[in-house]
């Protein structure tokens, strides 16, 4: 559990043994089944979560339409925005999936940027905000200037195995379409795929 942990960590920094047990001590493990809500709207996200097993989907709501704004996967860190600026939010967040999760609270994680003497901990903490704060701007981009037909062929390279963990439904509300302009978006990839395949045979 832990070791893909660090292996995530090691994207910002490479962190010595001592290190490495400092901050494993402070995730603390958490194994929950599909359908639990980590965030509830109007309330305060507390903890930063990291994805051992299983897929998470935050939600907001635009009236009373739900709106699909990120996954996250296994071997991810995610949380809210909630538990930067520590008021309430409008989000919330459901596993999708039975679920392994590590988490450390707002309050720990400060703790170790304020009170402990080793800078390590700030410049994971810069690296990792910047990081996350560019996937975020990305998405918000492709999602105003590509077509619908582009964002999914998008998203299936940045996770090939959406498909096979989460629901038309849920993948049509991210990409802002409805479920039947999904579906036929998927036919025309496949037919694509197929004619690509096809071609490439020939050609060998």
């Amino acid at each position: 559990m832990y070791y893909n942990l660090l292996r995530a960590l090691d994207k910002f920094a490479v962190l010595t043994s001592s290190q490495q047990t400092k901050f494993c001590k402070l995730m603390k493990p958490l194994e929950l089944c599909k359908g639990s809500v980590l965030l509830k709207p109007d309330t305060v996200c507390n903890n930063l979560y990291f994805l051992v097993e299983g897929v998470a989907r935050e939600i907001w709501y635009q009236e009373d339409k739900e709106v699909t704004s990120w996954f996250s996967f296994e071997g991810e860190f995610f949380t809210a925005s909630s538990f930067f600026s520590q008021k309430a939010t409008s989000e919330s967040i459901v596993l999708m999936s039975d679920s392994k999760l590590l988490y450390i609270s707002h309050t720990s994680l400060h703790d170790l940027y304020d009170y402990d003497s080793d800078p390590i901990w700030n410049k994971i903490g810069r690296l990792m905000m910047e990081h996350y704060f560019i996937q975020l701007e990305e998405h918000f981009v492709l999602r105003h200037s590509q077509s619908a037909a582009e964002r999914y062929s998008e998203l299936l390279q940045k996770f090939p195995q959406i498909l096979d963990k989460v629901s038309l439904k849920h993948i049509a509300s991210y990409l802002g379409i409805t479920q039947e302009t999904l579906s036929r978006i998927r036919t025309r990839y496949e037919k694509r795929k197929l004619l690509s395949a096809s071609g490439a045979s020939r050609l060998r």
